[in-house]
């Protein structure tokens, strides 16, 4: 991922509480993304955990956006998306870190319209997610 430029880009991510999805965004950022961190529900522990991984975009020195939603509520997801659009900028991609809670997936795919959606296997290791996502980004 070192040498892989993602500035300019803007990426939402979804299940950014989970290891794999923080681990995620971190490295977006550090590759020079913008990114939109969404929590797979509204509860206490996962909102400190995308607060927390927001507080480390922000000493990268990158745009971010704590969004504490229910996945699984088609509004809530497309006011998301909406509200990273506004603050962030037009997203280029949205990474659902897959298997790890039911996210209402039909509602993104609408949201984004006609951008990418990518789900993420929780099984494969940071590495492997981040490529994956660069290069949707980078294609």
């Amino acid at each position: 991922m070192s040498n892989v430029d993602l500035r300019g880009k803007r990426v939402f991510v979804v299940g950014g509480e989970t290891a794999l999805g923080r681990a995620v965004v971190i490295g977006l950022a550090e590759a020079g993304a913008d990114v939109a961190i969404v929590s797979l529900s509204p509860d206490t522990k996962a909102e400190f955990a995308i607060n927390s991984a927001l507080n480390e975009l922000w000493a990268l020195q990158r745009k971010g956006l704590a969004l504490a939603i229910d996945a699984t509520d088609a509004e809530q997801v497309r006011d998301a998306v909406e509200r990273a659009d506004r603050e962030l900028g037009r997203l280029d991609l949205a990474a659902v870190v897959a298997g790890v809670g039911t996210v209402a997936v039909d509602a993104l795919e609408m949201a984004m319209a006609e951008r990418s959606v990518v789900a993420l296997s929780p099984e494969v290791d940071a590495g492997e997610a981040l490529e994956e996502v660069s290069r949707r980004l980078l294609a």
